[in-house]
């Protein structure tokens, strides 16, 4: 009986914590959820486009920014061709201080802009960038970069 109270406290304590990881899945799945609904096909995970989100994300920490354009006019897009990603379609959502999946991407499609770019029928795939805090110094939850692409000129 000890056994099972002990296990069920681990387990409630744990639950918590899980609920608010956000993962680069997690982000994915969700966002497919929309699009499914919206008789969209689902977008593919391209581990390039994941390079260039981390990328972007180093950026933005290493400048202590946040923003689509950086301090010196750099489009959030030229990280794509250097990881070999020649798009004809780019976009990209970012999102800082949030702690679950479920209101990250609802907050996303609240937001026209953001909204636009999950259901946009342009895009086929995407890549996700996901830290703990802030890029501009310590903060609660989590940023995540995605980076939306179709490949082609």
């Amino acid at each position: 009986m000890r056994a099972l109270v002990i296990t069920l406290v681990i387990v409630a304590f744990a639950l918590p914590a899980a609920a608010k990881d956000i993962t680069a899945e997690q982000v994915l799945s969700s966002m497919n959820s929309y699009r499914a609904e919206n008789g969209l096909p689902p977008l593919r995970e391209d581990s390039r486009l994941d390079l260039a989100a981390g990328d972007r994300m180093r950026d933005m920490e290493d400048l202590g920014y946040w923003a689509h354009e950086s301090p010196d006019g750099r489009s959030p897009f030229q990280w794509l061709k250097p990881r070999g990603y020649t798009f004809r379609y780019a976009g990209e959502n970012l999102a800082a201080g949030f702690e679950t999946t479920e209101i990250l991407v609802g907050a996303w499609m609240e937001s026209d802009g953001h909204r636009a770019n999950i259901l946009a029928p342009e895009y086929d795939d995407c890549g996700i960038a996901i830290i703990d805090g802030s890029t501009k110094g310590r903060a609660n939850g989590k940023s995540i970069v995605v980076m939306f692409g179709r490949e082609g000129m």
